[in-house]
C-alpha cells in the first residue's frame, strides 16, 4: 500500500509494507505530478460515468480493533467459523462489528478493556470432541479511533494524505462489502459480486461464465468519494460429477478414453522399466487441486451426501490397487486387508463402473474416495487460462452495447440494493442513487497527412487508402524479394493465380508511392518444413539477384501458427530479413482492400510510413520544438501456473514526429515488472545510439517521452524509483565519460485496467452510443489531486468502449493540459498497420506488438510445438516444482541487414 504527502507542487509517495507500521522510503522521495489545470481546448459535453457519490459518512464515532485468533497460523476458513461463533458473539455482547476476515475489526461500540473467549468448534457444530482439541483462543483488543472526517479534509487539499486517511478508507472499504460478502444471496470474489441467478452461460470443457457486478469505492477530483460500479465476468467450474468435469478438460469423449489419457506411462531406465504419471494425469492434479466436491452413492448416512471434501490430490493407483487395512472395532489389530473397489462392494452393495480412474485424495488424512462417486459444488472459480475456443465465447458473453451495459450496472446495483442495506444504514453511510452526469470535452480531431493529400476524418475514427499514397515510400528500391507459396496438402498450386496475386501486389505498392525496381520476384514452393522453406527461399533469392535479400513473403496454407513462428524466428533470428506471412485463400482473391492493409505492414518494414497526424495548432497542441524521443515500455507475464520467463518490450521512435518505432524484446526475469538495469543497458542504449545517429544527427534528444504499460498504482514509485533513473544513466552514457544527460523528460503511465466507462450525451456518441474518439474524462472520477485523465481515442467496433488511464507521474517540460493531452490524442491517428485512430498510444501499441512476436525468439527447439512459445499456457507444471534462478535469454536477432531498427513486428 502507499501512503502519500502533498505539497503545492508534486505529490511525494513512500510504501508502506503490509501488515506492518513500517516504511520502506526510497533515498529520495517520489514525486508525481499534481493536477496544473484542465483542458479548455475541444466542445464542452456532458456524460453520464458508471459511478455515483456518496451522499453522507458515518458520523457516528468508529473503533478499530485488533483480533488475534489461535496462534495466527488459521486457515481463513477456521477463522471465519471462529469469528461467527456464539462465543466470540457472547463475549462482544452481539455488537455489530465488521471484520476484515485477518487481524482487524471495527464497530461504533467502545469496548476500553480487551475482550477474550475461547472457542470449541466442535461443540459450535454440535459434534462430539474428537482425539485432538478443537478449540481456539480470540482476544479482541481495541487499537484507536477513526476520524472519518480526514477523508474530506484530504479531499480538499488541507492535510496530507497520512496513515489516518488509509485508515478511514479502508474501513469504509470493508462497509461497502459487508453485506454482499456475507449474503448467501451473492458469491463474492474480492469486489465482484454475482447472484445465484445471474446471467450466465456454459462453455466447453467443464466452464461456466456469471455476469455479476464490481464495486470499489475512491477517492475523487472535486472533494467527492465516488462508488464505482461496473459489469463483471467471473469464470467458474460447471457443477458436475468430477468424473465428467475431468473428460471435458481433457477432452475425452467417455470414461474409457480418459483411463487411457491417466494410465501410468512405462519407460525404460538403463534396462528397468519404471512407472511414471502420464502428462494428463499431472495436468489434472494441478487444476483440481482445492476444489469441493461431496459424495453421493447408495447407501450414504444421512447427511453424509452434502458433507464437503477439499481435494488435496489423486493417487495413481486404482480401486483395485489400493488396500485399506480393516481394523477390529475392539482390539484396534488389523484383520485383513481389503481393496477399495470390495470395500464399497461389500459394504454399500455399489459396483464401481470405472474403477481403472485414478483416486482421489481429500485434505482430510486418511480420506480416499473413487473419482465417479464425487460431485463438484457450484461457484468454484476456474483459475486456469482459457484456450481460444473459451475465450471467444468469452468475449462473445462479455460484449454488450452501451444501453445494455448500462442497465446491467443498474441492475447490479438493485441487486446490491444499498438503502435497505442493514449494515450501511446501521452505520450511517449513504449513497446517491443515480449515476453520476459530469463535465467532459470532446478534442477536435487531427487531420492525416498523406503523400501529397490531406483528408479530415471528422468525428468517424477512420478512413480508407483508395486514391492515396503513403506519407512516406520505402527509401529504398525493392530490388531483391522472394515469394513462397505453400503446397496444399491436397491438390497443387494454380501458378496463374498466383501471378495475378504478385503483379496485383507491386501495382498497387507502386500506386500508393512505393518503389518496386525489381516487379518480378523469386518465386517457389515449399512443403510442410517451413524451416526449410525459409532457407531455401532466401538462399535462392539472394542468388537470384546478387544482393541479400529485403523481403520474403510467405503464402501459407490455413493459419498454423506453428508454422508461423518457425518463419518468423528464421528470418527474424537467423537471417535478419523482414518477411510478411499471407493466407494464400486470400491472396488469390485479390481483394484490393486486404492488399493495401498488408502493404501499409511491408512498407513500415521497409522504412515507410503510412501516413501522419497533423499537430491542430489550435487545440493547443503543436509539432516538437526541440528534438524529442519517444519511448514505450510493457512487460507482459506469462498464464498462470507456467514457468515462462516474464518479456520486456522497448520501443524508440526514429523520426521527428514519432511516427516509426524501432522494438528490442528480452525476457525479464521470473514475473519481474520493473524493467531490469541490463535490459535497459542491452535494449535502450542500441536503439538510443541509433536514434542519436540518425535523428539527433549526432546529439542526444533535449527532451524524453516515457510511456509505460502494464504497472498498477502501487508501482508507480518503482517506476520512478528504478526504471527512470535507468533511462537517465543511458543517455548519460552516451554523452560519454563525465558527462550527465541534461534533458527533460515526461513519464505517463497508460492503462486499460480500470473499470470507468461514460455513456455520453447524444452530440458525443456514436450511432451505438459510444464516445465519440476524442471525448476526454479529467474531472469528478479521476485521481483526487494527482495528474491523471480519461480519453477515449477510438471507435469501438463492437461492445462498450474503455478508455485509457492516463498518469502523469513527472513532466519536467511542464506542458499544459491542452498541449499534452491533444499531443497523446494525435497520435493515435498515426499507428502504422490501421486506417482507424487506435485506443492506445502507439509507442505502447509497438510494444505489445514486439512482445507478443517474441514467443517465437524463445529459446527453445522448433522442431516441437509443444516446446515452443506459442504453446506456453499448455506446459505442465506442478505447484511445488521450483522456478528457474536464471531464465533463458531470447535468441538475438541477426542484424546485419539492420533488421532491429526496422518495424519487424508490425
Amino acid at each position: 500500500m502507499s501512503i502519500l504527502s502533498q505539497n503545492s507542487d508534486f505529490v511525494t509517495r513512500h510504501l508502506k509494507a503490509p501488515g506492518t507500521d513500517k516504511f520502506d522510503q526510497y533515498d529520495v522521495a517520489t514525486s508525481f505530478q499534481n493536477r496544473p489545470g484542465f483542458n479548455q481546448t475541444g466542445q464542452p459535453v456532458k456524460v453520464q460515468v458508471n459511478s455515483y457519490e456518496v451522499a453522507k459518512f458515518p458520523t457516528q464515532p468508529i473503533y478499530q480493533y485488533d483480533v488475534n485468533i489461535g496462534n495466527g497460523a488459521e486457515k481463513r476458513v477456521v477463522i471465519n467459523k471462529v469469528w461467527n461463533s456464539q462465543a466470540v458473539r457472547s463475549a462482544l455482547g452481539n455488537a455489530t462489528f465488521l471484520f476484515d476476515g485477518n487481524k482487524l475489526a471495527w464497530s461504533m461500540r467502545d469496548f476500553p478493556t480487551e475482550k477474550r473467549a475461547t472457542v470449541d468448534l466442535d461443540q459450535e457444530s454440535g459434534r462430539r470432541p474428537g482425539k485432538t482439541a478443537n478449540t481456539f483462543r480470540v482476544a479482541i483488543r481495541k487499537t484507536k479511533k477513526l476520524d472519518i472526517h480526514i477523508i474530506h479534509n484530504f479531499l480538499r487539499g488541507q492535510v496530507a494524505f497520512s496513515n489516518s486517511v488509509l485508515e478511514a478508507v479502508n474501513f469504509l472499504d470493508h462497509l461497502l462489502r459487508e453485506t454482499p460478502s456475507n449474503s448467501p444471496h451473492f458469491v463474492s470474489v474480492k469486489r465482484q459480486f454475482f447472484t445465484r441467478t445471474a446471467p450466465k452461460a456454459a462453455f466447453k470443457g467443464g466452464v461456466e461464465v456469471l455476469r455479476g457486478i464490481y464495486q470499489s469505492l475512491r477517492l475523487a477530483q472535486g472533494a467527492k468519494t465516488i462508488i464505482n460500479l461496473d459489469v463483471a465476468n467471473c469464470c467458474f467450474w460447471t457443477p458436475q460429477s468430477l468424473l465428467g468435469a475431468a473428460m471435458a478438460r481433457h477432452n475425452a469423449n467417455d470414461a474409457m478414453g480418459l483411463i487411457f489419457k491417466l494410465k501410468p506411462v512405462f519407460k525404460d531406465f538403463h534396462g528397468e522399466e519404471t512407472k511414471e504419471e502420464s502428462p494428463d494425469f499431472r495436468v489434472m492434479a494441478r487444476n483440481f487441486k482445492k476444489l469441493v466436491v461431496v459424495a453421493r452413492f447408495q447407501g450414504q448416512k444421512p447427511g453424509m451426501e452434502a458433507k464437503e471434501w477439499t481435494i488435496k490430490g489423486f493417487l495413481n493407483m486404482n480401486a483395485q490397487q489400493y488396500l485399506l487395512e480393516m481394523r477390529n472395532k475392539q482390539t484396534g489389530k488389523v484383520e485383513k486387508s481389503q481393496s477399495l473397489y470390495d470395500y464399497f462392494l461389500e459394504k454399500y452393495d455399489l459396483r464401481l463402473r470405472h474403477w481403472q480412474l485414478p483416486l482421489v485424495e481429500m485434505t482430510k488424512k486418511g480420506t480416499v474416495y473413487p473419482m465417479e462417486l464425487l460431485h463438484l459444488q457450484p461457484y468454484q472459480r476456474w483459475l486456469t487460462k482459457l484456450d481460444d475456443r473459451q475465450t471467444a465465447d468469452m468475449i462473445k458473453f462479455a460484449v454488450s452495447r452501451p444501453q445494455q451495459r448500462m442497465k446491467a450496472t443498474e441492475d447490479g446495483k438493485n441487486a446490491l440494493n444499498w438503502a435497505a442495506d442493514p449494515v450501511l444504514r446501521e452505520f450511517g453511510l449513504q449513497i446517491a442513487p443515480n449515476m453520476m452526469k459530469i463535465d467532459a470535452r470532446l478534442l477536435k480531431n487531427p487531420k492525416i497527412q498523406f503523400g501529397g493529400s490531406q483528408i479530415d476524418p471528422g468525428v468517424t475514427g477512420r478512413w480508407d487508402l483508395r486514391n492515396k499514397k503513403f506519407v512516406k515510400g520505402n527509401p529504398e528500391g525493392l530490388k531483391s524479394w522472394g515469394v513462397g507459396v505453400q503446397m496444399p496438402k491436397a491438390g497443387s498450386v494454380d501458378k496463374g493465380q498466383v501471378d495475378n496475386f504478385v503483379t496485383s501486389f507491386v501495382r498497387m505498392y507502386q500506386q500508393h508511392g512505393g518503389t518496386v525496381l525489381n516487379p518480378k520476384p523469386h518465386m517457389q514452393q515449399f512443403g510442410d518444413n517451413t524451416g526449410a522453406a525459409v532457407e531455401q527461399l532466401y538462399t535462392g533469392t539472394g542468388n537470384a539477384f546478387k544482393i541479400r535479400p529485403q523481403l520474403l513473403v510467405f503464402l501459407v496454407q490455413g493459419k498454423d501458427a506453428f508454422n508461423y513462428m518457425r518463419i518468423k524466428r528464421s528470418c527474424d533470428c537467423r537471417y535478419g530479413v523482414v518477411s510478411q506471412v499471407m493466407q494464400y485463400a486470400q491472396c488469390i482473391r485479390v481483394n484490393p482492400q486486404y492488399i493495401s492493409n498488408v502493404l501499409m505492414k511491408v512498407n513500415a518494414k521497409l522504412g515507410g510510413a503510412t501516413s501522419q497526424a497533423v499537430a491542430n495548432a489550435s487545440q493547443g497542441s503543436k509539432a516538437f520544438g526541440k528534438p524529442t524521443m519517444i519511448i514505450g515500455a510493457d512487460v507482459s507475464h506469462a498464464s498462470p501456473g507456467s514457468l515462462a520467463p516474464s518479456t520486456a518490450a522497448i520501443t524508440v521512435s526514429l523520426d521527428r514526429y514519432g511516427g516509426r518505432y524501432a522494438a528490442a524484446v528480452e525476457t525479464n526475469g521470473q514475473r519481474v515488472e520493473m524493467i531490469t538495469e541490463n535490459n535497459f543497458r542491452d535494449m535502450l542504449a542500441p536503439l538510443s545510439r541509433h536514434w542519436v545517429s540518425t535523428v539527433g544527427q549526432g546529439r542526444c534528444p533535449q527532451h524524453v517521452y516515457y510511456f509505460r504499460d502494464g504497472v498498477s498504482e502501487g508501482q508507480y514509485q518503482h517506476v520512478m524509483q528504478q526504471e527512470v533513473p535507468r533511462i537517465r544513466a543511458t543517455f548519460s552514457d552516451i554523452e560519454g565519460p563525465g558527462n550527465t544527460w541534461k534533458g527533460t523528460l515526461t513519464v505517463v503511465i497508460c492503462s486499460k485496467r480500470h473499470h470507468i466507462r461514460c455513456y455520453p450525451e447524444p452530440k458525443a456518441a456514436d450511432r451505438n452510443g459510444n464516445p465519440q474518439p476524442g471525448l476526454l474524462i479529467e474531472r469528478d472520477v479521476t485521481s483526487a489531486h494527482e495528474w491523471d485523465f480519461y480519453l477515449y481515442s477510438h471507435i469501438a467496433l463492437q461492445g462498450t468502449s474503455r478508455p485509457v488511464h492516463y498518469t502523469i507521474l513527472q513532466d519536467q517540460a511542464n506542458h499544459g493540459p491542452n498541449q499534452i493531452q491533444n499531443m497523446i490524442y494525435e497520435h493515435c491517428y498515426h499507428y502504422m498497420r490501421s486506417t482507424t485512430s487506435v485506443s492506445l498510444f502507439p509507442a505502447v501499441y509497438y510494444a505489445h506488438l514486439a512482445s507478443n512476436r517474441a514467443k517465437s525468439h524463445e529459446d527453445t527447439p522448433l522442431s516441437d510445438p509443444r516446446k515452443a512459445g506459442l504453446y506456453k499456457q499448455n506446459v505442465k507444471v506442478l505447484e511445488d516444482e521450483p522456478p528457474p534462478s536464471e531464465v533463458p535469454k531470447l535468441v538475438p536477432m541477426h542484424n546485419q541487414a539492420l533488421i532491429r531498427y526496422a518495424m519487424w513486428y508490425i
